[in-house]
């Protein structure tokens, strides 16, 4: 019959016979076991169809918990971690695993290097940082005795696999920072380590991916009929949306997630957003020592 591949198979599975589980032994009726959790496997999911299908879901693991916690990431800021702390889980992607989702795609298309700092940034960017940085620099190619280019490519390579590292330590960071200053709260520590996961899995996707992308579409689209709008793309320039959105998220996860009203919302996130600001100033320093001392 056409199509008939694509077709759902009915449930020939007998939920009604008694099984002995192959982990624990206990005796079970279903496809799991109601002790350990595992799973019953017919021979149907030993075919290659079956692979095939397991395969496709592998590199499509963005499913539609992803986009519905995206979605909440942001119309909603908040709402996605205090729907998590209050037991609703299964809707969603587990925060830990969309944080490292977020980590994952920002790693692997860096168009903003405010984490994975180069060296050109670390040299050139940084005010009296960069002064120091550049003497720090001249002085250990020398003492290595290799190139400017080869040391840049070691520091390349480290400051990636650390940076993934050091932003463990961030959200560490604000949330401490969300517990003092919303002790009243009397919210478990593991509470405030959701809300921190959830910005910065916010900032990541729509500051750090979506917003640039969006530039650059612009800026392309404008070179198409002779427009420069490269500085778009200038950090002046595109902080102002940025900083816009971070205060946006966290202005509504104080109201959402704490359930703060809008006169202790808003200062409450003005410090939040001050501290970020100052604790990214610091990460960026603290990366650059790190891995010169790491090489």
């Amino acid at each position: 019959m056409p199509f008939s591949f694509f077709k759902k198979k009915p449930d020939t599975f007998d939920y009604e016979e008694s099984r002995t589980c192959r982990c624990c032994n206990n005796m079970f009726k279903g496809r799991y076991c109601n002790i350990c959790g595992e799973k019953v496997i017919e021979p149907s999911e030993r075919s290659f169809l079956a692979f095939l299908d397991n395969l496709l879901n592998a590199f499509t693991f963005l499913d539609g918990k992803f986009i519905t916690s995206l979605k909440l990431l942001v119309t909603r800021p908040g709402q996605l971690s205090r729907n998590i702390a209050d037991g609703l889980r299964v809707p969603y992607m587990k925060m830990i695993s969309l944080f490292f989702v977020a980590n994952f795609f920002y790693f692997l298309f860096p168009i903003f290097d405010s984490f994975n700092s180069t060296l050109f940034s670390q040299t050139n960017l940084m005010g009296e940082h960069s002064v120091r940085a550049k003497a720090i620099v001249e002085k250990e190619v020398s003492t290595r005795q290799i190139s400017i280019e080869e040391f840049e490519e070691k520091y390349r390579a480290q400051s990636t696999n650390l940076s993934k590292l050091l932003l463990i330590v961030l959200v560490l960071v604000m949330a401490v920072t969300h517990l003092v200053i919303n002790f009243s709260k009397k919210n478990y520590f593991f509470d405030h380590l959701l809300i921190s996961m959830e910005f910065y899995s916010f900032h990541l996707l729509i500051n750090m991916l979506l917003l640039p992308a969006i530039g650059l579409l612009l800026v392309r689209m404008a070179s198409w009929v002779g427009w420069n709008w490269n500085s778009l793309l200038t950090d002046r320039v595109f902080s102002v949306p940025v900083y816009g959105l971070v205060l946006y998220f966290l202005i509504r996860a104080q109201r959402i997630f704490y359930n703060h009203k809008w006169y202790w919302a808003i200062p409450k996130a003005i410090i939040l957003f001050y501290a970020f600001r100052e604790v990214i100033s610091l990460y960026r320093i603290m990366l650059f020592y790190i891995t010169v001392w790491t090489i």
